[in-house]
């Protein structure tokens, strides 16, 4: 009896160890839809099958989309569970990291910040610590026409002045509203649009230690007017005043107008929706001080209470390898990378890539905090009632700087409560 029990026993350990050793311990990774589903899924579904192979690590994915994504994303750090590693933006990065729910993160383990473009690796941070990595990028550039550029007799412009200077010949050309298409009151990322003329202008949305608003001055001012001119003076449609940036796209993109602030994931939208539209691309134009654009795109984040950091840490670096980050967002998303590495791969020295690749060099991010989601809703609201007045034509010059202070005091309220 007791030799049988021995034997059981012996053989119970040879079943087990080798068991105990296979055993795969499985991570959760939740991330956008940066590509389309047939070509997407796929390449996660091999790409998790290479890390398993090579680290044992088992993968489960889940694509959630952006409208649901804040949502998601905050029930899981509520309730510490939920994804291992997820895909955030780069503005929300910062606020989530507020509420505790992140892991903190070396990024020396990454590579170090010098490993990264400057403005991606700031969006990942809050209150000085790293709590995210960066993986890829995205920036606005000027697409124009070459056709009715050509047609109209003009370059394309250097300087925002130069726009409107270029843009006037092509409303002669084409009519009214034909020179270029901009965002307006329905999108959501309204802000973007205008940042980049703010800051081209020599204006800021915050001083400098992040304590007030400083976009109601005069650069900011004069920046909004701007804008607001290109539907004031014709360059832009009535319409555009009401546009969301889908709307503004779709308008360049069918070849109705000469140009438009777009991202480099617009690319796909070209060839898929008018192969044949005779379009190029160039920097945003310079203003009174300087050339500046907008820097956003996605990092990568893992979840405090995940009990498998380790395995999480793993499966970043492998999407951030050379080969992953730049089949990604060469063949898939479209984007840029946010790993310098990445810039050697050829394929970033040519045509349109070149361009972006430059801009993104000296594209500014947002500063990363904590009431940063109550500081862009405050700025958008105020120039939405801007944007409205041009659409009902109660617009003046004064409107703008009374919109701007509404929406400086309501920042300051904001600010105040930043731990």
């Amino acid at each position: 009896m007791r030799k049988s029990l021995i034997l059981v026993m012996v053989l119970m350990c040879v079943v087990l160890i080798p068991m105990a050793l296979t055993a795969k311990e499985s991570i959760t990774f939740w991330l956008m839809p940066n590509a389309p589903d047939e070509t997407h899924i796929p390449w996660l579904e091999e790409k998790a099958k290479e890390f398993e192979a090579q680290t044992g690590y088992k993968v489960n994915f889940e694509i959630i989309g952006w409208g649901e994504a804040w949502q998601k994303i905050s029930v899981a750090l509520a309730s510490q569970s939920g994804p291992d590693v997820f895909q955030v933006g780069t503005t929300w990065n910062p606020q989530f990291a507020a509420t505790g729910g992140l892991e903190k993160i070396d990024i020396a383990e990454f590579g170090g910040k010098e490993a990264f473009m400057e403005a991606n690796y700031i969006s990942t941070t809050y209150k000085g610590e790293s709590y995210g990595v960066p993986w890829f990028a995205e920036t606005r550039c000027l697409f124009y026409n070459k056709e009715m550029f050509s047609e109209a007799g003009v370059q394309p412009p250097n300087t925002y002045e130069e726009l409107k200077a270029v843009g006037k010949k092509i409303v002669e050309k084409f009519g009214e509203g034909s020179a270029i298409a901009i965002a307006g009151t329905n999108a959501w990322d309204l802000l973007h649009n205008w940042a980049i003329v703010l800051w081209a202008y020599g204006g800021n949305l915050l001083t400098p230690d992040n304590k007030k608003a400083a976009f109601n001055d005069e650069a900011g001012i004069e920046a909004m007017k701007w804008y607001a001119s290109l539907i004031v003076e014709g360059l832009a449609a009535k319409a555009c005043a009401e546009y969301n940036q889908p709307q503004a796209d779709a308008a360049f993109i069918n070849g109705n107008v000469a140009m438009c602030f777009m991202g480099p994931w617009n690319i796909a939208g070209i060839e898929q929706e008018n192969p044949d539209l005779p379009y190029d691309v160039v920097e945003p134009p310079a203003g009174p001080v300087k050339r500046a654009s907008f820097s956003g795109g996605s990092n990568l984040v893992i979840l405090k209470g995940s009990p498998n950091k380790d395995a999480a840490k793993e499966w970043i670096k492998f999407l951030l390898s050379k080969e992953n980050l730049v089949d990604y967002t060469k063949n898939l998303s479209h984007m840029l990378p946010a790993k310098i590495e990445a810039f050697e791969d050829p394929y970033y020295d040519t045509g349109v890539w070149k361009v972006f690749k430059k801009t993104l060099g000296y594209a500014t991010a947002y500063p990363p905090l904590a009431v940063w989601g109550d500081i862009e809703n405050a700025v958008v609201q105020e120039f939405r009632n801007i944007l409205t007045a041009v659409a009902s034509g109660e617009y003046s010059e004064e409107t703008v700087k009374m919109y701007l202070d509404k929406a400086a005091e309501r920042v300051n309220q904001a600010l105040a409560k930043e731990r």
